[in-house]
């Protein structure tokens, strides 16, 4: 198959080929795992199928355990390798060049219109571990009387409202793990212009832990950036997100009106700083 040569391949030429795969009927988590599965082929490792959520199902004999678990742990280097891809080009990323005038002339960006079936890929670093992910919208789905998006990656599902992209709550196998009373979390407020701020109140419940926290957050559209990450060069608006009571700096993220999501993110995690990367992404 033509996977075989992936791991050959450079990373531009890498993600024409998965683009080239996604057009034969691929999702973008099937391309992650074919990736995976023809840098880590063992013997005895025989490949049953890659469903569209991209988990790999093998079949092997009892002789072959001590095979299974070298696939497996491959299998899970190869993935943390794929978070930690790099930018190839020479360009900075992100870049401190603003957008030209022509471009900044068309006036606020508008709230996307998202599409079931549209994915974007990313890959992730944090003091944690590495890896990829991939987000698809899955359906429409009205929650407390409004319409919302369900994006899924894997089991977990995340509920944005249709009308302005507000997170609401996320499940995971189905169960609440995370709820935001008044729906009023958005890290990008449209009709979205740089220099635009806002300010947000929520009690944040984790039902699993049976938590309540009540957040203040306020965001600014700082500046229009090119930013340049695996999956291209974009114009983007720049948000950062702090905490409104200590001034402390929760994330910053660029969002591309081209990929109606965004590029890039950086935010304060346990440890240290998260950062996700758009690798690839296919709109509807």
């Amino acid at each position: 198959m033509r996977q075989i040569r992936l791991k050959l391949l450079s990373l531009p030429v890498l993600m024409a080929v998965l683009a080239a795969c996604a057009s034969m009927g691929n999702t973008l988590a099937q391309d992650l795992a074919w990736e995976r599965w023809e840098k880590c082929r063992v013997g005895g490792i025989v490949l049953s199928r890659i469903t569209p959520d991209g988990r790999i199902w093998v079949t092997y004999t009892a002789d072959h355990g001590g095979a299974l678990r070298e696939w497996q742990e491959c299998d899970r280097k190869a993935a943390a390798e794929q978070g930690r891809r790099r930018v190839t080009t020479s360009q900075p990323s992100p870049s401190q060049v603003t957008i030209s005038g022509a471009a900044a002339a068309q006036g606020p960006i508008q709230a996307p219109v998202w599409k079931i079936g549209n994915e974007w890929a990313y890959r992730y670093e944090s003091p944690s571990g590495a890896g990829t992910f991939v987000w698809s919208l899955d359906r429409v789905e009205a929650y407390e009387g409004q319409p919302h998006y369900v994006i899924k990656a894997g089991t977990r599902e995340i509920f944005y409202r249709v009308t302005d992209l507000a997170f609401t709550q996320e499940t995971v196998d189905k169960a609440p793990v995370r709820q935001v009373t008044p729906s009023d979390w958005r890290w990008v407020a449209f009709p979205l212009v740089p220099g635009k701020s806002w300010e947000m109140k929520y009690h944040e419940t984790r039902p699993a832990d049976r938590q309540t926290e009540s957040i203040e957050r306020s965001c600014t559209a700082e500046a229009e950036e090119v930013v340049t990450v695996p999956a291209g060069t974009f114009s983007t608006v720049r948000v950062s997100c702090k905490n409104t009571r200590n001034g402390a700096w929760i994330l910053t993220v660029w969002y591309s009106p081209q990929v109606t999501h965004l590029v890039r993110e950086e935010s304060s995690v346990t440890g240290g700083k998260r950062l996700r990367e758009l690798i690839s992404y296919r709109l509807r």
